[in-house]
């Protein structure tokens, strides 16, 4: 436990080198039923298979940030399409991780592949920001990436997702493999994605398993493992 309060995270291997415990299976043994039991009394945090940390050395849980409009869309949502797997979420969510503000402030209503067009015809009728259905490349530089929008996607089936109240929104790790490689998050290229990622690393708990598994179903399983370990996460 000493060993485990001096470092952020340890491995088993790390901690067998520092006990100076031979190669033996026997007291291999012993010590992975020691950190079973510490694992289970909650002295120590299993990060993933071989990696701890100590619970004092925890980070808090991600929730995404809920405005006035989320709210008021969430809502619209429910009420129209009370069945539809969506989440909700803004680039609002992002300013505590940034190294520069951004300018742009963008609203993503994820939605069931199918009933995008529905939504879409929804909220353009109801509410006052601009809303945009799947927007290219060419069309979000042109006329989304100067203000305040409502950008409506479809929903990748699996997606990590948890509630914040009644609204679903997008689990810290769907929001890490999101903005590595989606179009509207540009603004962090370079050395700002280095920034933010190390940023939400060091505030907040990440499942690096379900962070890969989402990435694999975005084919950016690679790009997103590349980072991790670039910036030693």
């Amino acid at each position: 436990l000493k060993f485990a309060l001096a470092k952020t995270v340890f491995t088993r291997r790390e901690l067998l080198n520092n006990l100076g415990i031979a190669s033996t299976q026997n007291k291999k043994g012993v010590l992975s039923e020691q950190l079973n039991r510490l694992v289970k009394s909650g002295k120590l945090i299993r990060v993933e298979e071989g990696v701890y940390k100590s619970p004092e050395k925890t980070s808090n849980d991600f929730s995404v940030l809920c405005t006035e409009e989320m709210v008021k869309i969430n809502q619209l949502v429910k009420n129209h399409f009370p069945f539809i797997n969506y989440c909700l979420w803004s680039t609002s969510s992002l300013i505590p991780f940034t190294h520069h503000i951004p300018k742009i402030n963008l609203l993503f209503l994820e939605v069931e592949r199918e009933v995008t067009e529905s939504v879409f015809n929804l909220l353009i009728n109801t509410i006052n920001t601009r809303v945009f259905l799947k927007p290219s490349p060419t069309d979000f530089e042109r006329y989304v990436n100067t203000s305040n929008a409502v950008i409506i996607r479809p929903l990748i089936t699996e997606s990590p997702l948890q509630y914040n109240g009644e609204i679903p929104t997008p689990s810290i790790e769907k929001i890490i493999v999101d903005i590595i490689g989606d179009m509207e998050f540009s603004f962090l290229q370079g050395m700002e994605i280095n920034y933010v990622l190390t940023t939400i690393f060091d505030n907040y708990n990440i499942n690096k398993k379900k962070l890969l598994r989402y990435a694999a179903r975005r084919a950016r399983k690679k790009q997103v493992t590349e980072l991790i370990n670039a910036n030693k996460l």
